[in-house]
Protein backbone atom coordinates (compact mmCIF):
# COMPACT_ATOMS: atom_id res chain seq x y z
CA UNK A 1 0.00 0.00 0.00
CA UNK A 2 2.86 2.13 0.78
CA UNK A 3 5.04 1.52 -2.47
CA UNK A 4 1.31 2.46 -4.06
CA UNK A 5 1.14 5.63 -2.34
CA UNK A 6 4.27 6.65 -3.35
CA UNK A 7 4.26 5.83 -6.53
CA UNK A 8 1.02 7.97 -6.77
CA UNK A 9 2.55 10.99 -4.84
CA UNK A 10 5.83 10.69 -7.39
CA UNK A 11 3.46 10.63 -10.03
CA UNK A 12 1.55 13.39 -8.89
CA UNK A 13 4.63 15.84 -7.77
CA UNK A 14 7.89 14.74 -8.53
CA UNK A 15 7.17 15.16 -12.60
CA UNK A 16 9.62 16.86 -14.84
CA UNK A 17 8.16 20.12 -15.11
CA UNK A 18 7.99 20.54 -11.44
CA UNK A 19 11.50 19.57 -10.62
CA UNK A 20 12.39 22.43 -13.34
CA UNK A 21 10.49 24.45 -11.25
CA UNK A 22 11.58 23.55 -8.21
CA UNK A 23 15.10 22.64 -8.15
CA UNK A 24 16.65 25.83 -10.60
CA UNK A 25 15.18 28.29 -7.95
CA UNK A 26 16.46 26.16 -5.04
CA UNK A 27 19.87 26.85 -6.49
CA UNK A 28 19.39 30.31 -7.18
CA UNK A 29 18.15 30.87 -3.42
CA UNK A 30 20.60 28.49 -1.60
CA UNK A 31 23.47 30.50 -3.25
CA UNK A 32 22.11 34.07 -2.38
CA UNK A 33 21.59 32.85 1.33
CA UNK A 34 25.24 32.05 1.21
CA UNK A 35 26.11 35.26 -0.65
CA UNK A 36 23.71 37.28 1.60
CA UNK A 37 25.17 35.23 4.52
CA UNK A 38 28.65 36.11 3.56
CA UNK A 39 28.20 39.83 3.06
CA UNK A 40 26.50 40.25 6.22
CA UNK A 41 29.33 38.62 8.20
CA UNK A 42 31.77 40.84 6.54
CA UNK A 43 29.33 44.27 7.39
CA UNK A 44 29.39 42.76 11.05
CA UNK A 45 33.07 42.43 11.26
CA UNK A 46 33.65 45.56 9.95
CA UNK A 47 31.27 47.43 12.13
CA UNK A 48 32.99 45.95 14.91
CA UNK A 49 36.27 47.10 13.61
CA UNK A 50 34.45 51.04 13.31
CA UNK A 51 33.15 50.65 16.69
CA UNK A 52 36.31 49.01 18.29
CA UNK A 53 38.18 52.29 16.98
CA UNK A 54 35.89 54.66 18.62
CA UNK A 55 36.05 52.85 21.56
CA UNK A 56 40.13 52.98 21.46
CA UNK A 57 39.97 56.79 20.79
CA UNK A 58 38.15 57.47 24.09
CA UNK A 59 40.19 55.64 25.59
CA UNK A 60 42.77 57.58 24.21
CA UNK A 61 40.83 61.40 25.54
CA UNK A 62 40.25 59.45 29.11
CA UNK A 63 43.56 59.19 29.80
CA UNK A 64 44.03 62.42 29.12
CA UNK A 65 41.12 63.61 31.28
CA UNK A 66 42.38 61.07 33.92
CA UNK A 67 46.30 62.55 33.95
CA UNK A 68 44.64 66.29 33.90
CA UNK A 69 42.53 65.37 37.27
CA UNK A 70 45.78 63.98 38.61
CA UNK A 71 47.52 67.22 37.97
CA UNK A 72 44.91 69.14 39.24
CA UNK A 73 44.33 67.46 42.54
CA UNK A 74 48.02 67.54 43.45
CA UNK A 75 48.39 71.21 42.35
CA UNK A 76 45.28 72.14 44.78
CA UNK A 77 46.84 69.96 47.74
CA UNK A 78 50.33 71.64 47.25
CA UNK A 79 48.90 75.01 47.47
CA UNK A 80 46.43 74.51 49.98
CA UNK A 81 47.72 71.67 52.14
CA UNK A 82 44.20 70.30 52.19
CA UNK A 83 44.43 66.49 51.63
CA UNK A 84 40.77 66.61 50.26
CA UNK A 85 42.46 67.88 47.18
CA UNK A 86 43.64 64.85 46.50
CA UNK A 87 41.02 63.11 45.91
CA UNK A 88 40.74 63.43 42.14
CA UNK A 89 44.33 62.52 42.22
CA UNK A 90 43.98 59.26 44.00
CA UNK A 91 41.05 58.59 41.86
CA UNK A 92 42.64 59.54 38.81
CA UNK A 93 45.85 56.74 39.61
CA UNK A 94 43.22 54.09 40.08
CA UNK A 95 41.73 54.60 37.02
CA UNK A 96 45.12 55.39 34.88
CA UNK A 97 46.45 51.64 35.72
CA UNK A 98 42.70 50.58 33.93
CA UNK A 99 42.77 52.68 31.42
CA UNK A 100 46.05 52.18 30.07
CA UNK A 101 45.51 48.41 29.84
CA UNK A 102 42.34 48.86 27.75
CA UNK A 103 44.31 51.25 25.75
CA UNK A 104 47.22 48.34 25.20
CA UNK A 105 44.47 45.62 24.30
CA UNK A 106 42.75 47.69 22.11
CA UNK A 107 44.82 48.86 19.57
CA UNK A 108 46.61 45.70 20.16
CA UNK A 109 46.62 44.35 16.54
CA UNK A 110 48.16 47.47 15.15
CA UNK A 111 52.43 47.61 15.97
CA UNK A 112 52.64 51.15 14.78
CA UNK A 113 50.10 51.95 17.55
CA UNK A 114 51.51 49.33 20.08
CA UNK A 115 55.03 51.46 19.91
CA UNK A 116 52.91 55.00 20.35
CA UNK A 117 51.30 53.39 23.54
CA UNK A 118 54.54 52.07 24.99
CA UNK A 119 55.99 55.24 25.17
CA UNK A 120 52.80 56.50 26.32
CA UNK A 121 53.13 54.79 29.19
CA UNK A 122 56.48 55.71 30.27
CA UNK A 123 55.62 59.34 29.77
CA UNK A 124 52.46 58.80 31.87
CA UNK A 125 54.63 56.52 34.70
CA UNK A 126 57.41 59.40 34.41
CA UNK A 127 54.50 62.12 35.36
CA UNK A 128 53.00 59.79 37.95
CA UNK A 129 56.32 59.81 39.22
CA UNK A 130 56.96 63.67 39.28
CA UNK A 131 53.22 63.71 40.67
CA UNK A 132 54.32 61.44 43.74
CA UNK A 133 57.37 63.20 44.17
CA UNK A 134 56.05 66.52 44.56
CA UNK A 135 53.88 65.65 46.85
CA UNK A 136 56.54 63.74 49.40
CA UNK A 137 58.23 66.54 49.10
CA UNK A 138 55.28 68.60 50.47
CA UNK A 139 54.84 65.93 53.15
CA UNK A 140 58.67 65.57 54.26
CA UNK A 141 59.99 69.16 53.52
CA UNK A 142 57.79 71.85 52.73
CA UNK A 143 55.07 73.48 50.19
CA UNK A 144 57.95 75.91 49.27
CA UNK A 145 60.31 72.61 48.24
CA UNK A 146 57.42 71.15 46.33
CA UNK A 147 56.21 74.25 44.59
CA UNK A 148 60.67 74.51 43.36
CA UNK A 149 60.17 70.92 42.76
CA UNK A 150 56.63 71.33 40.71
CA UNK A 151 58.69 74.30 38.62
CA UNK A 152 61.66 72.23 37.36
CA UNK A 153 59.88 69.19 36.11
CA UNK A 154 57.81 71.81 34.19
CA UNK A 155 61.11 72.77 32.38
CA UNK A 156 60.86 69.30 31.84
CA UNK A 157 57.50 68.91 29.83
CA UNK A 158 56.63 65.95 30.53
CA UNK A 159 52.72 66.52 30.23
CA UNK A 160 53.42 68.48 26.78
CA UNK A 161 55.22 65.16 25.30
CA UNK A 162 52.41 63.00 26.91
CA UNK A 163 49.66 65.59 24.83
CA UNK A 164 52.21 65.16 21.51
CA UNK A 165 51.72 61.07 21.53
CA UNK A 166 48.02 61.17 22.38
CA UNK A 167 47.68 63.57 19.58
CA UNK A 168 49.39 61.24 17.59
CA UNK A 169 47.90 58.02 18.83
CA UNK A 170 44.48 59.79 17.77
CA UNK A 171 45.37 60.95 14.32
CA UNK A 172 46.55 57.44 13.52
CA UNK A 173 42.96 55.96 15.16
CA UNK A 174 41.03 58.40 12.58
CA UNK A 175 42.69 57.33 9.84
CA UNK A 176 42.16 53.83 10.72
CA UNK A 177 38.61 55.09 11.71
CA UNK A 178 37.82 56.65 8.03
CA UNK A 179 38.95 53.19 6.29
CA UNK A 180 36.87 50.96 8.17
CA UNK A 181 33.75 52.86 7.61
CA UNK A 182 34.89 53.09 3.46
CA UNK A 183 34.84 49.25 4.59
CA UNK A 184 31.10 49.39 5.82
CA UNK A 185 29.88 51.12 3.32
CA UNK A 186 30.96 49.14 0.80
CA UNK A 187 29.42 46.02 2.59
CA UNK A 188 25.73 48.03 2.78
CA UNK A 189 26.13 48.17 -0.93
CA UNK A 190 27.51 44.76 -1.65
CA UNK A 191 24.50 43.48 0.55
CA UNK A 192 22.29 45.77 -1.88
CA UNK A 193 24.07 44.53 -5.42
CA UNK A 194 23.51 40.75 -3.73
CA UNK A 195 19.51 41.27 -2.89
CA UNK A 196 19.27 43.06 -6.79
CA UNK A 197 21.49 39.80 -8.27
CA UNK A 198 19.22 37.10 -6.53
CA UNK A 199 15.90 38.32 -7.08
CA UNK A 200 16.97 38.99 -10.75
CA UNK A 201 18.47 35.49 -11.00
CA UNK A 202 15.31 34.26 -9.68
CA UNK A 203 13.32 35.95 -11.64
CA UNK A 204 15.15 35.14 -15.09
CA UNK A 205 15.40 31.36 -13.73
CA UNK A 206 11.70 31.06 -13.22
CA UNK A 207 11.18 32.65 -16.31
CA UNK A 208 13.64 30.90 -18.55
CA UNK A 209 12.09 27.12 -16.83
CA UNK A 210 8.31 28.78 -17.78
CA UNK A 211 9.53 29.29 -21.35
CA UNK A 212 11.14 25.84 -21.84
CA UNK A 213 8.12 24.21 -20.82
CA UNK A 214 6.17 26.06 -22.91
CA UNK A 215 7.87 25.84 -25.88
CA UNK A 216 7.79 22.23 -25.25
CA UNK A 217 3.98 21.66 -24.65
CA UNK A 218 3.89 23.63 -28.08
CA UNK A 219 6.59 20.92 -30.32
CA UNK A 220 4.73 18.14 -28.52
Amino acid sequence: MSELSWSSLRQRYLTVPTLLRSIPIGVVIASGVLATTWTHTLLSDHQDMVVHTYEAIDTTKDVLIALDDAETGQRGYLVSGDRRYLAPYEKAMERLHILQNDLSTRISDNSAQVARVATLKSLVDQKLAELSHSISLHDNQSAEAARANEISYMAVGTMDRIRVIIGNITVSERDLLETRQAEVETDELRIRIVAIIVGLASFLTRAGVEMYLTRKRLVS
